[in-house]
């Protein structure tokens, strides 16, 4: 995916979407591949193609995180899209405990501090593969390979990851 793309359309269209899926406990099928796909069709009509594609990378991994470690059945899942000339920007909320809340801000926390991300990327990967562990990359791939700035932050039991990527000034 080339980013050079976003510099050949302005961005003119603003869009707002918000999901909410409770109880996470009930969850069928890939629920992120889905929300994903489905949102990546929808702004196609709307967005460049490398945009849409952008925005459903940074969808399914955070919607695949929430999933991966849902600490309530109970509990709701909040997914907040917001495209402008500015910036694409996702936030997806759920319930975690302050011990996932500290595991999460201190993964961000080492990936917004790091000086060469793709570095930082390849030598994650190679030690995992040594391990031989698989998965847990999605982060790392979305500052490292697709520039999203990442933040997390956590109040009354709720988890909000954010990724931002700017329209403006990307490059």
């Amino acid at each position: 995916m080339n980013d050079h793309e976003l510099d050949d359309e302005p961005i003119t269209t603003s869009v707002g979407l918000t999901l909410t899926v409770a109880p996470m406990g009930d969850l069928r099928g890939n629920l992120a591949t889905i929300v994903g796909e489905s949102l990546l069709a929808m702004l196609t009509v709307f967005y460049p193609q490398a945009l849409c594609k952008k925005a459903n990378v940074v969808i399914t991994e955070l919607v695949q995180n929430v999933i991966d470690n849902v600490s309530d059945p109970a509990s709701q899942m909040r997914v907040d899209l917001r495209i402008d000339g500015d910036a694409l920007q996702v936030q997806v909320t759920n319930k975690a405990t302050v011990e996932q809340y500290q595991v999460v801000k201190d993964r961000v926390d080492q990936l917004t501090t790091a000086t060469d991300p793709k570095r930082l990327f390849a030598d994650t990967l190679r030690a995992r593969r040594l391990q031989r562990l698989r998965g847990g990359l999605g982060l790392i791939r979305l500052v490292s390979e697709n520039r999203f700035r990442l933040s997390a932050t956590y109040a009354g039991e709720q988890l909000t990851m954010q990724a931002v990527f700017p329209l403006r000034g990307a490059q």
